[in-house]
């Protein structure tokens, strides 16, 4: 009796710690996003210092927030597998020192493609599958 416990109570121990997280190569799952991301990574470049915020709300297929300095608000579409941003409406406010990524953002979103989407993770790629836009859940969305 002692052996089948002691096997049953290993077998338990394995399963729980294998739970792998979870990861989703299909656009159609962003229907499901919901909540703020803060972006770590914009093409190939760590800008997590920057303060960009994100929220998705993946029933409007909607993706508003803030760049730094200005707001911006961009829908997108999902066909054949593909996602499509249409490019950001956002302010015009200038602010030193924090333009040259919001211009990057503005160029980057609209030749997104693909996405990986894990629990806590988003990212974004090109057609390619080069990485565009690499974002995190905030703390307050999860």
């Amino acid at each position: 009796m002692k052996k089948i416990l002691f096997i049953l109570s290993i077998f338990l121990m394995l399963s729980c710690g294998n739970s792998a997280e979870k990861v989703s190569e299909d656009p159609a799952d962003l229907k499901s996003l919901n909540g703020d991301y803060e972006l770590l990574e914009m093409d190939g470049e760590d800008i997590s210092s920057e303060g960009f915020i994100f929220n998705f709300n993946g029933e409007e297929k909607r993706l508003s927030g803030k760049t730094g300095c200005n707001n911006f608000v961009a829908t997108y579409k999902i066909e054949d597998s593909i996602v499509k941003f249409n490019p950001p409406l956002g302010t015009k406010m200038y602010c030193e020192g924090k333009m040259e990524y919001e211009e990057i953002f503005g160029e980057v979103i609209p030749e997104i493609r693909n996405v990986k989407i894990s629990d806590k993770d988003l990212i974004f790629l090109s057609q390619d599958n080069q990485e565009l836009l690499s974002l995190q859940k905030t703390e307050e969305s999860e």
